[in-house]
């Protein structure tokens, strides 16, 4: 999710049971990251946080030059270390209210017991449901982006009208 409230990249369909890393590998996403997500006027040789956008993710993904996250495991913490935690734990807890936004909106996004890979087209109805909520985002801006005071592209610019 990004700070406008709009579903940037969406991956899938994929088993629950993959790991992070399998998931993150597969989706490609830090590869889109190194060829489209980079700061104007710098080049190679700018230090990394310098020449791209970052992603903020779980621990599980650990840290590159295109991803950040949170300090792990256990142990003592600078309060630099903690601030950064808290900070970005409150980014976090926005981006996941985009999915609750997604099943909110779309309720039958939510009903598990209806949706079944291999016997309705789970991954289509939630990639709609992600589109659709998009284009809302675009009329009526979610929470996601009052927090982030990020607005997001008119319905027109979203939909390359």
């Amino acid at each position: 999710m990004l700070l406008n409230g709009m579903f940037g990249h969406l991956f899938g369909l994929q088993e629950g049971s993959q790991n992070d890393s399998f998931l993150l590998n597969e989706s490609r996403i830090l590869d889109h990251c190194t060829e489209f997500a980079v700061h104007d006027g710098t080049d190679e040789n700018s230090p990394d946080e310098e020449h791209y956008f970052q992603l903020f993710g779980d621990p599980a993904y650990g840290v590159s030059p295109q991803i950040q996250s949170p300090y792990s495991g256990v142990g003592v913490w600078t309060e630099e270390q903690k601030w950064w935690n808290e900070l970005m734990s409150a980014v976090r807890i926005e981006v996941e209210h985009g999915f609750a936004i997604v099943t909110n909106t779309w309720p039958f996004l939510n009903t598990a017991w209806k949706l079944h890979i291999g016997q309705s087209p789970v991954g289509r109805y939630y990639h709609t449901g992600v589109l659709l909520t998009n284009g809302l985002n675009c009329l009526r801006p979610n929470q996601v982006t009052q927090a982030f005071n990020c607005p997001p592209p008119l319905l027109k610019d979203y939909f390359h009208h």
